[in-house]
């Protein structure tokens, strides 16, 4: 098992794991599945400023996770969303969890001080998993998304990454953070952690 950055070699094993979100459960509220191309798009955007990591059993992807923007407007600069997705039947192997120890550290590392999960509700195993991440939970929008025929609603979870500074400065791209020695470290570590 390797925990590692994603390129968009791996786009396609991605879209396979994302799509029963999209198609079948209100996991995600896009309602249209992205095409390959459009998550190559979004791989290599990502990459720019953000970690993108898949979890790869004998070159196989059985899971991903990637950071995005919170908000635009600059005073949330130093904020993230984060989101995990493990591919069916390959769950309780600690893939997901070893994923988001290693973004959230790359992410810290980064400069990067709070993190935040939306979690369509109910989805029990998705709350244990963020409150067993040391997550919070800070609020909710009831009924806020109309898919497959019901309104939803959606949890938002955080998660305070590192101290606040009190004079932050800008978080180091991950094109630039990725050539560290210390995000390797990051990834072999979590890499280690997975059961058999």
């Amino acid at each position: 098992m390797t925990i590692r950055i994603a390129t968009a070699f791996d786009a396609a094993q991605i879209h396979a794991i994302y799509t029963p979100a999209v198609s079948e459960r209100p996991t995600s509220f896009e309602t249209a599945v992205p095409t390959i191309d459009e998550m190559v798009r979004r791989i290599n955007e990502t990459l720019a400023t953000y970690p993108y990591i898949v979890a790869e059993e004998a070159g196989h992807i059985i899971g991903y996770v990637y950071a995005r923007r919170w908000r635009a407007r600059p005073a949330y600069d130093w904020d993230v969303e984060i989101t995990v997705f493990v591919k069916e039947g390959h769950g309780g192997r600690g893939v997901g969890r070893a994923m988001y120890r290693a973004l959230i550290e790359i992410l810290a590392a980064q400069g990067f001080v709070n993190a935040m999960a939306a979690v369509t509700v109910p989805n029990d195993a998705s709350t244990r998993f963020h409150a067993s991440m040391g997550f919070h939970m800070a609020g909710s929008f009831p009924a806020c998304g109309f898919k497959l025929g019901g309104w939803h609603t959606v949890e938002f979870w955080w998660l305070q990454m590192a101290d606040l500074p009190d004079d932050p400065r800008p978080p180091i791209p991950f094109k630039t953070f990725r050539t560290f020695p210390e995000c390797a470290r990051i990834l072999t570590e979590a890499s280690g952690i997975i059961e058999a």
